[in-house]
């Protein structure tokens, strides 16, 4: 009977704790162009980094690319993921950017995992099986195209990378603790 006791008192405790998480790291509602200019703010601290050669290289040849300005990620057992952001797309024939259209990313996990984090993740799509992937209403990362961690260094080289199989490629910038970070099986789906 005690132990029921204090393992209620513990589940009331934690469900306190999640919600003490979720109220500090709420995102902020933004605007269109809010998203557009925080998503060319992302860009530009990706594009200053001093191992960036290789993210420029990759994008270069990319057929697309995924901006998320701010995923707030929270976690205690169970947890979640939530962000807003753009996606352009680049015709292969003229190599003109189209774009952007908004989307959102969500999932829910559980395992080991604790914290709340804001993240700023950059989805490079390299080829065309990543790119008709965006384009379905539920696009989950790691389903029907394959998503990979994207090389660092001031060059892309041929040794550098995994040969650069992934359809997808993710760069992040990272605010706040959090352990148990996973991007596979996320949804992407059209922001209304």
């Amino acid at each position: 009977m005690k132990s029921k006791v204090i393992k209620h008192i513990v589940l009331v405790l934690l469900f306190v704790l999640i919600l003490v998480f979720i109220s500090q790291a709420a995102p902020k509602t933004m605007t269109p162009t809010e998203t557009i200019n925080e998503s060319i703010r992302v860009l530009e601290e990706m594009s200053a980094s001093g191992d960036s050669g290789a993210f420029g290289a990759l994008l270069k040849e990319a057929k697309g690319i995924a901006i998320f300005p701010s995923i707030i990620k929270i976690g205690i057992g169970v947890g979640g993921q939530y962000g807003k952001g753009i996606i352009f797309r680049k015709d292969s024939k003229t190599r003109i950017w189209y774009g952007p259209a908004f989307v959102k990313i969500k999932s829910i996990s559980a395992g080991p995992q604790i914290g709340s984090q804001s993240v700023a993740l950059v989805l490079v799509i390299y080829n065309e099986r990543g790119m008709e992937g965006f384009m379905e209403d539920n696009f989950t990362l790691g389903g029907s195209a394959s998503i990979a961690a994207g090389p660092l260094g001031r060059s892309l080289s041929a040794d550098t990378d995994y040969k650069l199989k992934a359809s997808i490629y993710s760069y992040s910038i990272s605010k706040g603790a959090y352990i148990g970070v996973y991007l596979q099986g996320s949804v992407i789906e059209e922001d209304d």
